[in-house]
């Protein structure tokens, strides 16, 4: 090793010494000294990037520096969650995902990650998904829908995000319940794919968001037949969901969850928890929050990890109970 290398190690472990004193509070009083990075598995244009970026937008009003939303998909999620583990854990590299933390490693062993190697931050919003059907199909309410698929599910096909496990195993609890053969499913990347899909009646049912199909119920080019969600739409408070209609098992839960890696330090957690209630307790975030197809989530911060695992706890049941096979 030359003398210039070694002094620069020596100088990289002292300086590496030096931070490791500096007091908690100090380190707080300190970030952020410049730009955020938000990673999202979610495709660009998609319900929950949309509200990525309103968060964002609203943060970085908060921290007065830029708070940059970027797009990391594919692998079903596991490379924007790779990202994230791979950055520095400084705060500086948040993670904004809606859902499939707890569940990836259930399906894949080889993840390389679990939920504990991230820390919730906030609770940003949920979406209450309902179940859209293009025009070419008959029914018009869960029983009748439920019944066609039976009767011609080799005739229809189901749009899904490849970036959502959850998406997956919702269609496939479906055709499982409906009985009958089962319908085909096809894979897309992001929800405006999907949706250009059902309008031309390459797929014949999605679960989105309202504000991503419901523009289309007017010229009747698409039909809402449910929500499965746990709970009802605001947008469309009429419609029942499934639970309400005798079907139990199907409904999913799609949450848009802001994490930090678990080895950032508490100080900074809190810091940036605390700002972020901020934006979230913000009236008018709410309010802007419904072109998006988002609602509040009512959840307190503490409770977010034991409600993720028992989300993995009743995915991993459901892969069992309808012989899912998902890779």
């Amino acid at each position: 090793m030359t003398r210039t290398r070694f002094l620069g190690h020596c100088l990289a472990a002292i300086c590496a010494f030096a931070m490791s004193t500096i007091p908690a509070s100090v380190r707080a009083n300190d970030y952020p000294s410049r730009n955020i990075s938000l990673i999202t598995p979610v495709a660009p244009g998609s319900p929950f990037d949309l509200l990525a970026r309103l968060f964002a937008e609203r943060l970085s009003r908060k921290l007065k520096l830029s708070v940059v939303v970027e797009n990391v998909t594919g692998g079903q999620a596991m490379l924007a969650t790779k990202k994230v583990l791979n950055a520095p854990a400084d705060g500086y590299t948040l993670f904004l995902t809606p859902g499939g933390l707890a569940t990836t490693p259930v399906i894949f062993k080889d993840a390389g990650y679990t939920l504990d190697d991230f820390t919730p931050i906030a609770p940003v919003g949920q979406a209450p998904y309902i179940l859209f059907v293009s025009a070419s199909v008959k029914a018009t309410d869960i029983p009748s829908f439920m019944k066609e698929v039976k009767e011609r599910g080799k005739q229809l096909n189901h749009g899904v995000l490849t970036t959502s496990q959850l998406s997956v195993v919702l269609s496939k609890k479906i055709a499982a319940t409906a009985g009958g053969a089962p319908y085909e499913e096809i894979g897309y990347k992001g929800s405006p794919e999907m949706i250009r899909a059902l309008l031309a009646d390459d797929v014949q049912m999605i679960a989105t968001t309202y504000s991503i199909a419901g523009p289309h119920l007017k010229d009747g080019r698409v039909k809402a037949i449910g929500v499965v969600g746990r709970e009802k739409s605001l947008n469309m408070p009429e419609l029942k969901t499934f639970i309400e209609a005798g079907y139990e098992d199907i409904y999913i839960n799609i949450v848009a969850a802001l994490y930090a890696r678990s080895t950032t330090p508490a100080d900074i957690v809190e810091k940036i928890r605390t700002i972020s209630a901020e934006v979230i307790a913000d009236p008018s975030f709410k309010e802007a929050m419904k072109p998006t197809g988002a609602e509040t989530w009512n959840i307190a911060v503490q409770d977010m990890q034991a409600a993720f695992k028992q989300e993995a706890k009743t995915f991993e049941q459901d892969i069992k109970k309808f012989n899912l096979k998902l890779n």
